[in-house]
């Protein structure tokens, strides 16, 4: 990483176990000590891999978003097509795929805008957001328990939206600050 305010921590690892080990995540519990005060330091780590979230336009101007159930919430939520990238996949064919899966779009050019850490307190999850045009429409995949409505939003809806703070997650509101900042 070349940036002068990011640097590999320094703690001494002391121990680890895992305390979880799910079908999506693994939780772990770490303790480190810390060079400068000598205290331990406790964490709890969720390892979740890395996510892709597709920001799709059509020609005519609208963001293919869906509505999903989310249960830790209780909410179904407006959001960008997403989901894991998997072993031996790139960022950008696990973007692909998973658009093609929930919206039955496939995306003719992609481009990798940004990548985030949603939650970088407790997690390693790397959230790469990527804009997806010259869409063509094809068939969705979805799994057994997607639950996954496809809308198509005009971009000064999604605009007003955000400006209302109507956009609630985390990663289509980072998408969409940065689509109206640097791609518009």
């Amino acid at each position: 990483m070349n940036n002068k305010y990011y640097k590999k921590i320094d703690y001494e690892l002391l121990d680890k176990k895992t305390a979880y080990k799910g079908k999506r995540i693994v939780v772990e519990e770490l303790h480190y000590k810390n060079p400068r005060t000598n205290q331990i330091i406790y964490r709890e780590h969720v390892l979740a891999g890395h996510a892709a979230i597709i920001m799709p336009i059509t020609q005519e101007q609208e963001f293919i978003m869906i509505k999903e159930p989310r249960t830790p919430v209780g909410l179904t939520v407006l959001a960008f097509p997403a989901g894991m990238i998997e072993e031996g996949e790139t960022p950008e064919e696990g973007a692909i795929r998973e658009l093609e899966e929930e919206t039955g779009y496939r995306a003719g050019t992609i481009k990798k805008l940004r990548e985030v850490y949603p939650a970088i307190g407790y997690s390693n999850e790397k959230t790469i957001i990527f804009l997806a045009k010259d869409l063509v429409k094809t068939q969705r995949h979805l799994d057994a328990t997607e639950d996954i409505e496809v809308v198509r939003i005009p971009l000064q809806e999604a605009k007003e939206m955000l400006d209302k703070g109507e956009i609630k997650t985390s990663s289509e509101t980072v998408a969409l600050l940065h689509y109206f900042m640097y791609e518009e």
